[in-house]
């Protein structure tokens, strides 16, 4: 049953108010005994007050529980209960359930962020103790300055890669990723990401590529290829044994063109599945520790949806996951021959 709202309890205790008022004008126009009259006009007095204590404290009671909730919340304290109980289902009622769902978001906000300084702090010293050891070293001729200077740059790029990362999340959440369109071949720049991450392929897995015949697309090459390096190389981190396979081909009656990465690694953990494109989304897998800063997903989706694409990620039954993505087609140039069939499969 729908308890009556703040507004309606207003005008039930104003119509309330009105009817008395009227009753006790009829009585004097009736010309009804003065006793009678004084003894109904008390009457009416009292049941407007009660009438509006009853309001007051209908309204009062949930007001003060929401300020004191608030309060705690305001300093910090993101486990300040809101009891919802005996609330009623009135415009406070409301008011106090989107408070409370207010305050397990950003809990759970507060907890992301303390868990993405965890991993961007350990990030950032991975790539800095070397250099400063590599230049100790250096400076004290202990080892060749080249060997030193390959480390320090390969360092300082990682270093690099960690501030691009965090530099394109504040574009794609203040909507300004910028996109630099032109027309490339999708099978040429996915042979070319896989022939970079095979130097850390484990030699227990092989990558197969079925291309499409007509590789013609319309995108932003660059923040194509930082899609593609970040997806299959998350494959290649976590698949120690089996295959990886990429997939090109066309759907939805030629509008759409989709990629897709299956591995047989540990899969996506059931914990992050419902938050991996979300930022510092970050999870060690059954099969190895490594871990990133969690922003890797969440600039795709970004950069996938900025051409007006998709991105999704699932398990297999048999083991591993598959992330599909897609681009729309751009039908005015026509990219894809309707009357072609796909090449192939390459083993890399």
């Amino acid at each position: 049953m729908v308890k009556l709202t703040i507004h309606l309890n207003l005008i039930l205790g104003f119509s309330i108010s009105a009817i008395l008022l009227t009753v006790v004008g009829v009585t004097q126009f009736l010309g009804l005994p003065t006793q009678l009259t004084l003894i109904l006009i008390v009457l009416s007095i009292a049941i407007v007050m009660a009438t509006g204590f009853a309001i007051y404290r209908s309204i009062t009671r949930p007001i003060n529980r929401i300020m004191q909730a608030v309060k705690e919340i305001s300093k910090g304290n993101f486990d300040a209960e809101i009891n919802l109980k005996g609330l009623n289902r009135d415009e406070l009622g409301e008011l106090a359930y989107h408070i409370d769902q207010m305050k397990r978001d950003l809990k759970e906000k507060e907890n992301m962020k303390d868990e993405f300084i965890s991993i961007a702090s350990h990030e950032l010293r991975t790539p800095i103790q070397p250099i400063l050891n590599y230049v100790e070293l250096a400076k004290r001729r202990l080892i060749e300055p080249d060997i030193a200077f390959d480390t320090i740059v390969t360092q300082a790029r990682r270093l690099k890669a960690l501030a691009d990362d965090i530099l394109d999340a504040s574009r794609i959440e203040g909507k300004r990723l910028s996109l630099n369109i032109q027309f490339f071949d999708i099978n040429e720049v996915i042979e070319r990401v896989l022939e970079e991450k095979k130097l850390a392929l484990s030699p227990e897995v092989t990558i197969s590529f079925t291309p499409i015949q007509d590789p013609t697309v319309s995108a932003d090459k660059l923040r194509i290829i930082q899609v593609l390096s970040n997806v299959i190389g998350n494959a290649v981190k976590f698949t120690k044994k089996g295959s990886i396979e990429v997939r090109c081909s066309i759907i939805d009656q030629y509008t759409y063109l989709q990629i897709s990465v299956a591995d047989t690694g540990g899969g996506i953990p059931e914990e992050i599945f419902t938050r991996l494109f979300t930022k510092f989304a970050s999870k060690s897998v059954e099969q190895g520790t490594e871990h990133g800063t969690g922003l890797g997903l969440f600039i795709c989706k970004g950069i996938i949806e900025a051409h007006g694409g998709t991105i999704s990620g699932t398990n297999n039954e048999q083991g591993g996951a598959t992330f599909r993505m897609t681009l729309p087609l751009n039908k005015r140039t026509g990219m894809m021959d309707q009357s072609r069939t796909e090449p192939t499969m390459k083993i890399m």
